[in-house]
């Protein structure tokens, strides 16, 4: 990605910064017209990390990551304040919410001159603790810092930095704000469902679509904007990010099947009008843009070429198809791999998918325990896995309200859900995916008929494959940093076969 330039190296800006006399501010917003009055509460300029309760009113430069507002309240005396919210950053792991207050102008101004991506310095800036029932995290972005800091048009105030070392900052505007691994998958989104109710997760993801930008008007009469985005990874082909106000116009600038996102802290939630669970930015979110991480990278890559799934957009993007990946004949898959082929060929950053043979042992194969399910309902049209905490309910967006839905009598289908692991002398891959098919041949049995075989029946079966020799054929992909193996089919394999392939080693 272009955007993607920067490195970790370039972050640091040295020991302290010049003075605000020694740099070309180019804009200024000061509430306080008597400047003479705040001069001689000029405070030094810190970093993020060195402020402490010892501080009254600081000084920072840093990087503005996220923003909101202007809002409206009505303080105890009944009065309407104003107030705009910036979240600032000055290190990958330095960064502190900062409220600006004042009347409707003052704020309205402010809110005009500073925007999400902008590196600004906030002058005599009051020191306060977080709040310690937790409720600045509540409806704040969650910062490292145990402080937040707080100006207004009579004290303090918030400009425009252009100083010798500015680009420096904004280097932080590709690195997340939560550890590079913490994130759901769509997919893992959609398994949890109606678990994930409420919760505010993370999500790396790429753009698929935006939607139109819609005014709207809330309860309370006021007018908002709003605008729905699908997303995509490597698990899951449309998935329903709405936003509201400035988060809108921070997603104007991205683009369809090429723009990452890192959505920290998106709220999570059932949409009955969708069928289905959604994210939802609030007043919480930080998004980066094109994060500069390897996962991100990854999915860049899927996301220029993927072509596994149909990029139908019309009816901007509420119904888009769902089309399933055919796997090639059997007979054709002849490329022999070991463990070890297998993880390698997944370290290449731009390997995505691949099919192969497998001379290898069933070093776990559980599918007679009581207390361990072997089968799952799942959705008659996209086979996406139906739990019982949505009510069997398909949340794939894909399926949801098509009219094609309307020919399913019964929408759910119980079908195999079997992992096993399998090992070599070059190592061992765990949590293998055997295929339904390839389940039913082993097991010579349907899904629907799992209550008629008795658990003796099943440990009969599981030896005959556990700690065998077997030849697999198998799908491999890699899901970000993971690698995920689909076996296609599994039989014991013939002595012959296997004597000849190891011999010619």
């Amino acid at each position: 990605m272009a955007s993607w330039k920067g490195h970790f190296d370039d972050f640091n800006s040295g020991n302290g910064y010049p003075s605000k006399s020694q740099n070309n501010q180019r804009h200024s917003f000061n509430g306080n017209s008597d400047t003479t009055s705040n001069s001689s509460k000029v405070t030094e300029i810190l970093k993020i990390y060195d402020i402490s309760s010892s501080h009254s009113y600081v000084t920072i430069i840093g990087l503005v990551i996220c923003k909101d507002g202007p809002k409206s309240i009505i303080s105890k005396k009944g009065t309407e304040r104003y107030l705009l919210a910036l979240t600032v950053r000055d290190a990958e792991e330095s960064f502190i919410n900062v409220t600006s207050w004042g009347n409707e102008s003052y704020i309205q101004s402010a809110a005009q001159l500073i925007q999400i991506g902008d590196v600004v310095q906030v002058s005599n800036a009051q020191v306060q603790s977080k709040p310690n029932n937790g409720m600045d995290d509540k409806y704040k972005p969650t910062t490292p810092s145990p402080y937040q800091l707080n100006i207004s048009e009579n004290h303090g105030n918030i400009e425009l930095y252009s100083g010798w070392d500015s680009e420096n900052f904004r280097g932080l505007q590709h690195l997340p704000t939560k550890p590079k691994n913490d994130y759901y998958t769509l997919e893992d989104i959609n398994v949890n469902g109606m678990s994930l109710q409420g919760e505010h997760i993370n999500i790396l993801a790429a753009v698929k679509k935006l939607g139109k930008v819609r005014d709207i008007t809330t309860k309370t009469g006021k007018m908002t904007k709003k605008c729905e985005v699908l997303l995509f990874d490597e698990t899951c082909s449309n998935f329903t990010l709405d936003l509201w106000n400035i988060n809108v116009e921070q997603a104007q600038t991205w683009i369809a099947h090429q723009t990452v996102i890192f959505a920290a802290d998106v709220k999570i939630i059932h949409s009955d009008f969708k069928s289905s669970m959604i994210a939802v930015a609030d007043s919480k979110t930080i998004f980066t843009v094109d994060p500069e991480t390897t996962e991100a990278y990854s999915l860049h890559s899927y996301a220029m070429s993927d072509t596994s799934w149909t990029n139908d957009t019309s009816n901007e993007g509420e119904n888009v198809k769902f089309v399933k990946e055919i796997d090639p004949d059997l007979e054709s898959i002849k490329e022999i791999y070991t463990i070890e082929q297998m993880k390698t060929k997944c370290n290449n950053i731009d390997f995505q998918a691949d099919y192969g043979v497998a001379f290898v042992f069933l070093s776990k194969f559980d599918i007679d325990s009581e207390d361990h399910l072997i089968t799952r309902q799942v959705c008659n049209k996209c086979r996406r896995t139906m739990k019982e905490e949505s009510n069997f309910i398909c949340l794939n967006p894909s399926c949801s309200g098509d009219e094609d839905n309307a020919i399913f009598q019964n929408k759910n289908a119980l079908e195999y859900n079997i992992s096993v692991s399998i090992s070599d002398h070059t190592g061992t891959l765990d949590f293998c995916q055997l295929q339904s098919t390839a389940a039913e041949n082993i097991l010579g049995f349907k899904a629907d008929n799992i209550n008629e075989v008795n658990l003796d029946k099943l440990t009969q079966i599981k030896w005959n494959y556990l700690l065998e020799r077997c030849k697999i054929k198998f799908k491999i992909k890699k899901f970000n940093s993971r690698i995920s193996v689909r076996v296609l089919s599994l039989m014991v394999a013939d002595h012959n076969e296997v004597h000849s392939y190891f011999s010619s080693l």
